[in-house]
Formats: C-alpha cells, sequence, structure tokens
C-alpha cells in the first residue's frame, strides 16, 4: 500500500507572526531596508513608482498603506508555505553568489512512489515506498554545492548537487544517465557485465566506471574497499524489505550517502519511467528530465488512443509454468497496465492485485486454453524449448496457432535483456511492439524491438 505524503503545507489560511517593526522599516518612506542596499532607489520608491511622483506625501503615505497590506499578506503566505516544517536555507554569499534553486523544473504526474518539491534553495525527494509493505520512507534535501547547509528533519539525508561521483547499481537504472548526459558521473557500478548502455559498457569496458561489487538481484554484494577507493558522493541502490539481503542500511553505517530508487514498485509504465525525474534531481537536469519524459509520455499516450480505439481486442495470458508455479501477473500490475494500454483483453484483469498470483497450471488451462496470445513466456527462445518445458502447453490454443511472443529479442553480450533497460527508459516503444501484435493493422510498418514471435526451433528468425 503507497502511503500519502506528509501534509507539509496546513491551511494557506493560518498565517505565522510577523516582525511588524521589521515590515514598516522595509516600507517607510525614504529609507531603505539592509535587503535593498544594492538598489538604486529606496523601497519606499520601488513600492511606489514613478507613475505616482507627483502625488502629495500623504497620498503617497495612503498608497504605501495599501500597499503594505497587500505586501504584507502576500510575503506572509508565502513564508508559512516554503518554511513551515521545512529546513531553514539561505545562499551562499562567500563568492559572490546567490544559490537559489528554481521553485519548478520537474512535476511529478505518473508515479506514486516519490514526491519532488522546491523551496527556497532546496528540493526535497521522498521515496514513499521504497519496498512492498514498507512501513518507513526515505527523504533526501538536495542543496546546491557550495550552499550554506539548512538544518534537516530527523533522519533526512543531505546531497550536494550536482552529483559528481556516483555508484549505480541496478541496469534499469543506468540507460537514464545516458539519456540525461551524465554518464560522467559513475564511478562504481554492480555486476557492470549486464549492461547494455553503449555510453555507459563502454566506460566499464575501458576502467572509466569500476566493478565495486558482484551478483544480481537480491543477491548483490559490494566490495567495500573499492567503494570506499571510488570515492562516490552517492550510492543509489534499491532495497526488497528482507533484511539479509538489503544493503542500504550497511552502506550507511560505513558513511556513504545512499539514495533508495523504488522504480520498481511502480504499477503503470509511465509511472516507472518517471523516476528519471528522480535521478535527474541529484544532477539537477530537472528541466531536461521533464522535456524528455513529456515526450515519452504524449507518445505513450497517442498510441494508448489508437488502440483503445480498435474493435476487437484479443484475449491474453502470460507467464509459465515454472517448478510447478506459475506466477500470473494481478490485473493492476505493470504487465496488465501494458496489456491494456495495448488493446489486449487480459484474462487476469479483475484480479486486482499489484503483484503476481500463484497459480497451478491446470487452473491457467482452465482461463487460458483458448486465449488468442500468449506473452512472455520465461526465457524461452523457441516453439521447440517451449513444448520441451511441459507437454502440456500443446493444449492452448495460442501455441499451437503460434501466437507465442517473449520479450527477449535484445539480449546484451552478459546476458542481460535489455526490455528490462532501454525497455523501461522507452515504454512508447515497448506498447508499440506490443500494439503491432495485437492490432498489426494499426502499426504495420513498425519493427519491433523488444518482442518477438517465437520461432518453431533455437536460432530461427526474429
Amino acid at each position: 500500500m503507497i502511503r500519502e505524503p506528509e501534509d507539509l503545507e496546513g491551511s494557506m489560511f493560518a498565517l505565522p507572526l510577523v516582525d511588524w517593526a521589521r515590515m514598516q522599516m522595509i516600507v517607510e518612506d525614504g529609507k531603505r531596508h539592509p535587503r535593498f542596499r544594492s538598489m538604486k532607489t529606496g523601497v519606499g520608491d520601488f513600492f511606489c513608482p514613478m507613475g505616482f511622483s507627483g502625488m502629495k506625501r500623504s497620498a503617497i503615505s495612503r498608497h504605501n498603506r495599501i500597499l503594505f497590506a497587500w505586501v504584507l499578506l502576500v510575503c506572509a503566505a508565502f513564508s508559512y508555505s516554503c518554511n513551515r516544517n521545512q529546513p531553514s536555507v539561505e545562499g551562499s554569499e562567500s563568492d559572490g553568489r546567490s544559490m537559489v534553486l528554481p521553485h519548478s523544473g520537474a512535476t511529478i504526474r505518473h508515479a506514486k512512489g516519490f514526491t519532488l518539491e522546491y523551496r527556497p534553495g532546496c528540493k526535497v525527494l521522498r521515496v514513499l515506498t521504497p519496498w512492498r509493505d514498507a512501513k518507513t520512507n526515505f527523504t533526501y534535501v538536495l542543496v546546491p554545492r557550495g550552499a550554506k547547509h539548512p538544518e534537516v528533519e530527523k533522519g533526512a539525508i543531505l546531497v550536494e548537487t550536482p552529483v559528481r561521483r556516483i555508484v549505480v547499481t541496478s541496469t534499469t537504472h543506468v540507460v537514464y544517465f545516458a539519456m540525461l548526459g551524465i554518464e560522467d558521473s559513475i564511478v562504481g557500478i554492480v555486476d557492470g557485465k549486464m549492461v547494455d548502455t553503449p555510453s555507459v559498457a563502454a566506460r566499464i569496458r575501458d576502467g572509466r566506471i569500476r566493478e565495486v561489487g558482484d551478483g544480481s538481484g537480491m543477491a548483490k554484494g559490494f566490495d567495500m574497499e573499492l567503494l570506499v577507493g571510488v570515492q562516490p558522493d552517492l550510492i543509489m541502490t534499491y532495497g526488497t524489505g528482507v533484511p539479509e539481503f538489503d544493503q542500504h542500511g550497511k552502506l550507511q553505517e560505513a558513511g556513504f550517502n545512499v539514495a533508495m530508487n523504488s522504480e520498481y514498485m511502480e504499477t503503470t509504465p509511465l509511472g516507472r519511467t518517471e523516476w528519471m525525474k528522480f535521478i535527474a534531481a541529484f544532477f539537477d537536469k530537472d528541466t531536461e528530465a521533464e522535456s524528455l519524459f513529456d515526450g515519452i509520455a504524449e507518445r505513450y499516450q497517442a498510441q494508448a488512443a489508437k488502440a483503445s480505439a480498435a474493435a476487437v481486442r484479443p484475449t491474453v495470458f502470460c507467464g509459465a509454468n515454472f517448478r510447478g508455479v506459475w506466477h500470473m501477473p494481478g490485473g493492476n500490475s505493470f504487465v496488465g497496465a501494458f496489456i491494456r494500454d495495448a488493446g489486449g483483453d487480459y484474462l487476469w484483469k479483475d484480479e486486482a492485485t499489484t503483484g503476481s498470483i500463484p497459480m497451478n497450471i491446470e487452473s491457467v488451462i482452465a482461463r487460458a486454453k483458448d486465449a488468442d496470445i500468449w506473452l512472455n513466456p520465461a526465457d524461452s527462445r523457441s516453439m521447440e524449448e517451449l513444448e520441451g518445458q511441459d507437454e502440456r502447453y500443446s493444449i492452448f490454443r495460442a501455441f499451437r496457432t503460434k501466437r507465442v511472443y517473449n520479450d527477449n529479442a535484445k539480449m546484451g553480450s552478459g546476458g542481460g535483456n535489455d526490455v528490462w533497460e532501454t525497455g523501461i527508459a522507452n515504454p512508447d516503444r515497448v506498447l508499440a511492439d506490443l500494439i503491432s501484435i495485437m492490432h498489426p493493422e494499426l502499426l504495420p510498418l513498425h519493427q519491433r524491438t523488444w518482442y518477438w514471435q517465437l520461432p518453431e526451433k533455437a536460432g530461427g528468425a526474429k
């Protein structure tokens, strides 16, 4: 269950106490508040522009009082909304510059697992659901490098931006660094042989990115000596909620800044891709990420709208029998969303779960034996291989009509499946693959990237 964000704003009408004497000094005629010493005019002149220069002093005073009331209301409301329960942040003037972050840059519209908030002088990221059934969340306060560090709430992690040196632990995160042009910031990686993104893979091969651990999935492990050697500003990893596998606690105890990226918890393709904005925030690439994501979302939604208008929706099921258990994606899962948006009739669409449903093969046959399309049959790469795993597969009509498609057409040299790297970051292209399977008439010229129809024998044409 996704926890709702904390209420940081409260009522906009509950204004804080104001230093009236200080405010009066700001607007007093002929005087300049210290904050306005660099101005060529007094603050009274600032509030009473030259169009009023011919007015009598009493009229100007009345005008100032009216403006004072409005300014007070606006300033107080702004002060309350930006500072209640928030760290006090001041720019550093040691280098002659005021380090103030923009109050916007990226807006989170689809992702449910994190929030991004812009405050004067800093950004605040909150990871709301780091893993399934999590009872905790994580907060990161991002401050421009060289600026005065603010006081942060208990448990929050302060990170200077832009991050210069980062360790990445998941291939699903790597491609965003290439998309944002920040590959040079990666100094360490875990299980780098699985990376398929060309610009990052090249850096791994020539040693610019060092292997700091090995293993995949929950079996990932870190070499602390190597981690210390690459001197990361930040380690980006993920959690599972299983203490014996999760590494973030040990890394924090060792003195590393750790960012929890839980994009895998999202239940929609666009929600998952929007985590590029989470990564971008640490590098002050918010605007670039917003632009990239907007293009992806626009294309995805246009294709989904086209598929939704199709007159017929083919029936679809997924997965395969593994050691007596068939894990069928739930109706509200990431896979279920893809099938729905591609114009398919997912036979488990009414199973309102975001995870998978463990079933036996008999139950799957009972519901899906006459289905039109079979997707993602584990790692199978041919019909012959699939039938060899379980002869009962021939009961499915989709098997007999050879309408079986898998998402492993593009595999990296190290064995990684690129759909879980480049595909995750480009859901519009994955959706196009699926639409071309379910409604080939809608995309007659589309060349599929990740999905392919299984050939009769291994090594057959894709």
